[in-house]
């Protein structure tokens, strides 16, 4: 008596599967995930990457611009009297691109200005982002940042 094979049974010769031919061999080909994943993280990384520099930038400007105020305020003690005091002050504010190499002296605008009453000097420092690293950041990240302002005050 011959023997019935249900189909189950056979082997899947001449059948095809659903994932069957060049779509399964692309389904199943594990070559260029890699490069896959690194093109979809690329993107985050980068602008993480870009952020941590804009940031670190940012407050090594502020703290040059700080330091540059009370530094003018502090090179004025030794003067006489105010007008050598100014001078002694605007002189070591000149020096803002030697002495703090982040600041360039262009978007620099010092205002110094002396009480009455007590000795006293206040020094004023305003700096411009314009053209720095501050500005492409302000252009994407939208930071509305004009400008970083700082001021000293000593009294003698």
């Amino acid at each position: 008596m011959p023997r019935l094979c249900h189909l189950t049974d056979q082997p899947a010769r001449g059948r095809r599967g659903p994932l069957s031919g060049r779509l399964g061999r692309f389904v199943r080909d594990e070559r260029g995930t890699v490069s896959l994943e690194f093109v979809l993280i690329a993107p985050l990384l980068m602008a993480l990457l870009f952020g941590i520099v804009s940031l670190g930038y940012y407050m090594g400007v502020s703290h040059s611009v700080r330091q540059l105020a009370s530094g003018a305020a502090r090179a004025s003690v030794p003067g006489l009297d105010q007008a050598e005091r100014r001078s002694l002050a605007e002189a070591y504010l000149a020096q803002a691109g030697t002495n703090y190499p982040l600041l360039t002296p262009a978007s620099v605008a010092p205002q110094i200005a002396f009480e009455t009453g007590p000795s006293a000097i206040s020094v004023a420092v305003v700096y411009t982002v314009d053209g720095s690293l501050l500005d492409v950041a302000n252009s994407l990240l939208k930071l509305n940042l004009s400008s970083i302002d700082a001021s000293a005050y000593l009294a003698y």
